[in-house]
Formats: structure tokens, sequence, C-alpha cells
């Protein structure tokens, strides 16, 4: 048989339900509060990294792995950034996807980087792209790759009627595509009639030789997808450009 609740009794159970109810309350707060800042944190970063590289384009997406953003800026320290761009522009080449890394970022009067990793994907509509704003007057058809022989071809000129053949050239950390040959109507021609040089495709003029973060390329790789380049860095500081 149950008891009915003395007034003492009713009393204590309404401030046991009113401290749960406040304590469940301030928890929540803090939780949200948390939640809020970490969420400014993480913009602050992302506007940063944006700022020191513009090149990676309005999509950029920046993330910290194994940890809070928040609990970095008040260390000082992230021990991981990874940050994403499949609309970044690297010279000539606009939307390339990038997926970066870079570890023990410090935050202190100046945003230094211990080490850095970077995948680049240049994609053959890319590679078109570029060849159209290196040479205008070319018409570009279409560009496809060669992945056993390390080559990227694109089909040029009235009806695709001539075959630019490339080749990446890795050189003192650079990346540059190097004219392999160049045939109309599968006779061999000198590519003088395009307008391009030995050299090939390098930087537009003007534009910065070093990549940022001082990042050397250690590959470049031709897939059935376009060119795939690896890039790597030791220390080194994040500057706005």
């Amino acid at each position: 048989m149950k008891r009915p609740l003395t007034k003492t009794g009713t009393w204590a159970a309404l401030r046991r339900h009113l401290v749960l109810t406040v304590t469940a309350t301030v928890v929540l707060l803090a939780v949200v509060a948390t939640g809020a800042a970490e969420y400014t944190v993480r913009g602050l970063i992302q506007s940063r990294v944006a700022k020191a590289a513009p090149g990676l384009g309005d999509d950029v997406a920046v993330g910290v792995t194994d940890g809070w953003a928040l609990w970095g800026l008040v260390h000082e320290n992230i021990p991981r950034l990874d940050i994403s761009s499949d609309d970044a522009r690297v010279g000539r080449l606009p939307q390339v996807r990038v997926r970066a890394r870079l570890d023990d970022v410090r935050l202190g009067g100046a945003t230094t980087v211990g080490s850095s990793h970077v995948d680049v994907t240049v994609s053959t509509q890319s590679l078109a792209a570029a060849i159209r704003d290196a040479v205008p007057s070319v018409a570009v058809a279409a560009v496809t790759t060669d992945p056993a022989k390390g080559t990227v071809l694109a089909d040029v000129g009235p009806g695709g009627v001539g075959r630019l053949t490339l080749r990446p050239v890795l050189a003192d950390g650079k990346v540059t595509l190097a004219v392999d040959g160049l045939t109309l109507f599968g006779r061999s021609v000198s590519t003088d009639r395009l307008g391009i040089g030995a050299n090939g495709f390098g930087p537009a003029a003007g534009a910065p030789t070093d990549y940022p973060l001082g990042l050397a390329a250690t590959s470049a790789e031709v897939r059935p997808d376009g060119l795939h380049v690896v890039l790597t860095g030791g220390p080194s500081a994040l500057t706005d450009s």
C-alpha cells in the first residue's frame, strides 16, 4: 500500500526536480555556446586559409582532425588541418581538385606549419582549358591521356585535325607540361604553327613561380582521368597573399 506524500516530502521532490531542470538547462546552454564558439573558430580558420591561398577558390573547406578547433585556438596549436577544394586554380589550370594536409599548425604571432602534403588532380577538361588560355587562337576539340606513355593528347585545330602531345616534366620541385610533338593529318610539324615554344606550358606571365608553403612537387603521374601531382613541404609560414 502506497503511503501519501507529506508536505515535507512534496517540497523535497519539487526541489529535486527544480535542481535537475536547472542543471540540464545549464548543461544545454554550455553545449550550445561551445558549439557556436567552435563553429566561429572554424570559420575564422577557413577565412585565414582562404586569404592566404585565394587560388583555392570559393568552395574551399577546412577541417580539424581529431580535435576541437576551439581547443587548438586556446593552446595556439592545431595538430592537423585538412583542406579541400574542387575549384582551385593552379597557374593556368582552372577547376583543379586539391586535397591538402597541414600538420602542427601554430597560431602564435605568426601562423606556421610544421609540414604539409598536397594531392592535386588536374582533369582532362582542366588541361583543355589551360591550353585554350595559353593559345587562345587554337581550337581544342578534346583532351585525353595515354598513361602507358605518360602523355597528354590534345586534338587541336578545325575539327581536331591536329594532335598535340604533351608530357609532364618534374624538375627542381616544379611541374610543367612540355611539348612532345605536333601532327597535322598524321604528319609531324613544328609547334611554331601553334605559337607554342619548346618549353611548353609554363606559368602565365607575371604569375608566381614558387608554390605556396614552400611546397615542392615530388611526383607527376598521367592517369586516365588526367594529371596527378603530389607536393610536400616542410616548416613554413602561412601568410596573407
